[in-house]
């Protein structure tokens, strides 16, 4: 397997006000960078996507509309390129970067630095590609770091399938060695979805029905932290989910198991997901997106695999056979030749997930 991935790290600066106005003079439009117009980035991406989409005709407009409003909004971003031939972390005692903006000229900008293991491998002296980048009126440093995936030549295999739908997640990790089912992890979207609730109710109570530009200063910025607090409880129930499926897979791997962890192909799954639950909390599908997901785990020192998503909640993990969908939410099932019976639909879509990669690699 290919051992080498890289991760995304951002980083916020804290450059002091005569360090912002040079480094606003040194940022780059991305348009000139890339030495390509907006106009041709935006036919790229249009082409690119109606291609991939099946779209009807009339929803060539709609793509057409996101591919002006996301070509706008890329390509008029501002970012300075950095390398190890520009710029270094120091820690003297505080941390920062040290960049050379031009020649003989070096700029050291505070940067927060904590102690959160996803910044272990930025150390003293150390530099990655990025870029220095302005958003409203913060300042962020983008670094991609090598990394290096947790793997051992010859090791017994445990595979953790993962089913992503929009009421629950679920995850079953499968020894190949024992052959068997050893643990499982569960997350009830429903209770996330009643803390967004809850969080909207108060921004109706402050919006008032009225308009932005009608409410006061006071009243924007509170709808702004009600906003935030909704992506913070989201983004935290993704963090623990995932930290959960890491803290497993660690265990394995210090027991010298290789781990790998399988995904269902899902593409255009978010489409689906808002016609099948279209009175589930349109947070969840927008922000909860399973690609992000996705991208996040390929993050972590584990290899991830994406599988085929056919059948997988349709046919029995045990033996093979064509279930039986019934209960509330249709979320359980029955399979008449192995007898399983009020057995979560879920965890049998995780199982199947995994023998996916089991068989995979047994070939």
């Amino acid at each position: 397997m290919k051992k080498k991935a890289y991760r995304s790290v951002t980083l916020r600066l804290n450059p002091t006000k005569k360090q912002e106005k040079f480094i606003d003079s040194q940022l780059i439009k991305v348009s000139k960078l890339l030495d390509i117009s907006r106009m041709e980035f935006q036919k790229t991406i249009y082409h690119k996507a109606k291609k991939e989409t099946d779209l009807k005709e009339e929803h060539t407009r709609l793509l057409d509309l996101l591919a002006q409003r996301f070509s706008k909004t890329v390509m008029s971003n501002v970012l300075y390129p950095v390398d190890n031939r520009n710029y270094k972390f120091i820690e003297n005692p505080c941390w920062m970067i040290e960049v050379r903006f031009q020649p003989k000229q070096k700029t050291k900008i505070a940067v927060c630095r904590t102690e959160n293991k996803y910044y272990k491998d930025i150390l003293d002296g150390t530099a990655y590609p990025g870029f220095i980048y302005k958003e409203g009126g913060n300042y962020f440093l983008s670094v991609s770091i090598p990394t290096t995936k947790k793997w051992r030549e010859n090791s017994p295999l445990v595979v953790c399938g993962i089913d992503l739908n929009q009421r629950k997640h679920v995850a079953s990790f499968y020894n190949t060695k024992t052959k068997k089912y050893e643990k499982n992890i569960f997350l009830d979207l429903k209770i996330l979805d009643k803390k967004i609730k809850k969080i909207e109710k108060e921004i109706s109570k402050t919006q008032k029905g009225k308009r932005t530009t009608e409410l006061s200063s006071e009243e924007r910025e509170k709808l702004k932290k009600l906003y935030e607090l909704i992506k913070k409880v989201i983004q935290k129930s993704q963090g623990d989910f995932i930290s959960r499926l890491l803290e497993i897979a660690d265990e394995y791997y210090n027991k010298k198991y290789n781990v790998v962890f399988a995904l269902e192909d899902l593409k255009g799954i978010n489409k689906i997901a808002r016609k099948n639950f279209k009175s589930f909390n349109r947070w969840l599908s927008s922000q909860w997106c399973y690609r992000k997901f996705g991208i996040i785990l390929e993050a972590k020192p584990y290899f991830v695999e994406y599988v085929d998503p056919k059948y997988t909640s349709q046919k029995c993990h045990k033996c093979g056979s064509e279930v039986k969908i019934y209960g509330n939410h249709k979320r359980l099932i029955a399979c008449e030749n192995c007898g399983y019976k009020d057995f979560s639909r879920d965890l049998n879509a995780s199982r199947n997930i995994a023998l996916q990669i089991v068989n995979k690699n047994s070939k």
